[in-house]
């Protein structure tokens, strides 16, 4: 169960088509604001979204005598949606496992268990009470939420130990973690085609500095484009993706400058579909990661690009958080700054780098992909699932199965 469409949710395709490859019968649920669809996956994986109808919040609320205010309002919405995911299992499936992704789908945890009387695993992407920016009210949600269903939870997945260690302090109910990180398969190179160049605009012995993914605040954007106007001329900043920051990079994209043809101190190109994204990104000289110091679930961040840009070939510049800054030291796959992020720090950085230092780390990246691939994590997915199917979750299915074959036949005379 995720709280999304599935379709662009990396961490949820890789885990059911590990399991599916290991003869697992894996289906996966999700929300869509869109009208409900069924879908299969290339892999096989039957894919469930149900629409997100959220008409009801409020005549809830006032069902459900809750006070009026923002908190009642965040509370009941994801309460709704993780009903309809559970209404959307129970109509097509009798699992012996659920697997519930983020907190959202976590609402509905005890219907879980009641009807189905399986284990229950919840996967934490996230520190969820403290996310960059996130207002009060809905940190407190989000807390409740987790706090009023970790009895549920029999198996326990996030992504680094730093996470595992906050929510083992903070709700000690919750088994032991098994960390699996943002990890991408590992998969042939193929040899790099000049696409970004040639959609950014940017001659082919260009440099690249990249940001991927979403355009969002906190995650350092300012201090690039700042940072933008003192690269060399024979670095580019390029902004691959979406997001509300749009129209602030795009100012900085279409400014005038007195470099050359193909030289632009700035140049976006839109996000590209996942399964060509490491096509895309092996365009990039240096991949940047340089979320903003704030809140804890930055603090301990360690997100798919720092996977995807090693697995594409190229080194990481990312802000010194611990958790990146260990796995990039560690392997020497790029270099980090300090996380005041001072734009004049970035941009010497990025113009100090050799040839040869980039030549090294890129060597580098190729160890990381083999020691960090998702294929050296995805075993300790497999082994959560056969330990809990072997336990009570499993038996309980069986009898279920064997009681609902015995009514339809009785049923039937």
């Amino acid at each position: 169960m995720v709280h999304n469409d599935v379709k662009h949710d990396a961490r949820v395709l890789k885990g059911a088509a590990s399991l599916q490859a290991r003869g697992h019968d894996v289906k996966l649920f999700g929300l869509t604001a869109d009208d409900s669809e069924r879908f299969v996956l290339p892999d096989g994986i039957p894919v469930h979204l149900a629409h997100r109808d959220l008409s009801d919040v409020h005549a809830r609320i006032e069902r459900d005598g809750l006070p009026k205010g923002k908190e009642s309002s965040i509370w009941m919405s994801f309460r709704i949606q993780g009903e309809i995911l559970f209404e959307a299992v129970r109509a097509n499936f009798d699992p012996e496992l659920v697997h519930i992704h983020d907190h959202l789908a976590l609402t509905a945890a005890a219907e879980y268990k009641k009807a189905f009387e399986c284990p229950i695993i919840w996967d934490a992407h996230e520190i969820y009470e403290d996310l960059a920016s996130i207002e009060p009210a809905r940190a407190l949600v989000n807390s409740s939420i987790i706090r009023e269903n970790v009895r549920h939870v029999d198996g326990f997945i996030t992504l680094n130990q730093s996470i595992a260690d906050f929510y083992r302090d903070k709700y000690p109910e919750l088994p032991e973690a098994a960390l699996v990180p943002n990890a991408v398969e590992r998969a042939s190179r193929a040899k790099y085609d000049g696409r970004l160049h040639d959609k950014a605009g940017l001659a082919r012995d260009q440099k690249i500095l990249l940001f991927q993914g979403g355009y969002s605040l906190r995650r350092g954007i300012p201090a690039l484009l700042e940072a933008s106007r003192s690269l060399r001329d024979d670095w580019s900043l390029v902004f691959m993706g979406w997001g509300k920051l749009e129209a602030e990079i795009r100012a900085y994209a279409d400014r005038t400058s007195g470099r050359g043809e193909g030289r632009a101190p700035v140049a976006m190109v839109p996000g590209a579909p996942h399964d060509e994204l490491l096509s895309w990104t092996a365009g990039a000289t240096l991949g940047t990661i340089p979320y903003e110091n704030t809140g804890l679930n930055h603090l301990y961040c360690s997100p798919n690009k720092l996977w995807e840009y090693p697995a594409a070939g190229v080194p990481v510049l990312a802000s010194d958080m611990p958790e990146m800054k260990r796995k990039i030291d560690r392997y020497g796959i790029g270099l980090t700054i300090d996380r005041a992020l001072d734009p004049g720090d970035i941009a010497v950085a990025v113009n100090e780098l050799s040839s040869e230092d980039l030549a090294t780390m890129r060597r580098n990246c190729a160890s990381f992909v083999a020691a960090e691939s998702w294929q050296n994590y995805e075993g300790r997915v497999v082994e959560l699932y056969a330990r809990l199917g072997n336990g009570r979750g499993s038996r309980a299915s069986e009898v279920r199965r064997r009681w609902k074959s015995i009514s339809r036949r009785l049923g039937g005379r």
